[in-house]
């Protein structure tokens, strides 16, 4: 009787070898490929630091040789690389740790900001370095314009997010973007018309200073109109006024400097408008304290002699009914 061989030699030919020899090699593509990924997820975050940090550093080293070729000394050249890369680096350094809704909504605000401008110096700066692109005149004075509003502009996030963190905070990003992107578009539209008030006295040879004066007192009537129209009938009033009269002048502004068609009778409305302002800001400051008059005379005064009702509520808190027990005994 033929006896089974207890260790039998592998065959190295055939099927069975063929599939030894793919698990085999699968095994190790799998090692390899779990390698490789382990390695790229431990590489990964340093190349991209290493990559974020050069882009960083690349931009602030443009903007501070943009101040460089203006004539600055290095502190101011060193100050324009923080106020421009180093403000948007702050911006989102709080978007991503911040917890407090009101400080993210601004930042976003800022951020749609902050990106084109740096973005913008960096662009002139390669421009003015490279010799194959012609810088226009007008992109010159534009990026020498931002250059030397940098420093103040930077005070806005600055000091506003401040404030923003000591606001309560709802907890929804949203309504508070909505909020701050309201207040946002206010401000650039009052500082449009700030100019183009300036601008209509200018060009009709007002000094500046009487220009300024009328821009400074349209602009103010106008906020406070705003702030109070929903408080009575006459601050909407004077919103419509103080509204239109900014409108006008806007309008005949922009007709003036465009070189477009110009409507000579929206010029005598909107000169008129210009020549009342004092009076118009005079009127509404007047008949807004009379409205309001009688409301704070009554807010301020108190009765001489007290109401019968809270007499007999001093009585009742002075002289407490006694109380019995159910055998007829005081408790006492």
């Amino acid at each position: 009787m033929p006896t089974q061989n207890p260790n039998p030699t592998p065959s190295y030919d055939g099927p069975a070898a063929g599939r030894r020899i793919a698990r085999h090699g699968e095994s190790i593509s799998l090692s390899i490929a779990g390698y490789l990924a382990a390695t790229a997820r431990i590489i990964a975050p340093v190349v991209a630091a290493i990559v974020a940090l050069a882009v960083i550093l690349n931009a602030g080293v443009a903007v501070a040789r943009l101040f460089a070729r203006m004539g600055a000394d290095w502190p101011t050249q060193a100050l324009a690389a923080a106020a421009s890369v180093g403000v948007l680096l702050a911006l989102a350094g709080i978007l991503t740790l911040s917890r407090s809704a009101n400080m993210r909504a601004l930042a976003i605000v800022y951020a749609i900001a902050w990106l084109p401008l740096t973005l913008a110096l960096v662009g002139f700066e390669a421009a003015l370095s490279s010799e194959l692109v012609f810088v226009p005149d007008f992109l010159t004075a534009a990026g020498r314009t931002i250059a030397a509003l940098l420093a103040g502009l930077a005070l806005l996030p600055t000091i506003t997010i401040a404030v923003a963190s000591a606001r309560a905070d709802g907890g929804d990003v949203r309504a508070a973007l909505a909020y701050y992107t309201g207040n946002a578009l206010k401000l650039v539209l009052l500082v449009a018309t700030s100019g183009a008030n300036l601008a209509f006295g200018l060009a009709r040879g007002v000094p500046l200073e009487v220009s300024l004066f009328v821009a400074v007192v349209l602009e103010t009537g106008l906020i406070l109109s705003l702030l109070r129209a929903h408080e009575h009938h006459l601050h909407a009033g004077a919103l419509v006024v103080f509204g239109s009269a900014v409108g006008l002048v806007a309008v005949e502004t922009l007709s003036v400097l465009s070189g477009l068609s110009r409507l000579p009778w929206l010029a005598s409305i909107g000169e008129a408008l210009y020549l009342l302002t004092p009076a118009l800001a005079i009127a509404y400051i007047v008949a807004s304290q009379l409205v309001g008059q009688p409301a704070s005379t009554r807010a301020r005064t108190r009765p001489t002699q007290p109401q019968p009702d809270q007499v007999a509520d001093q009585v009742a808190e002075q002289d407490p009914q006694p109380a019995y027990s159910l055998n007829g005994h005081d408790p006492k």
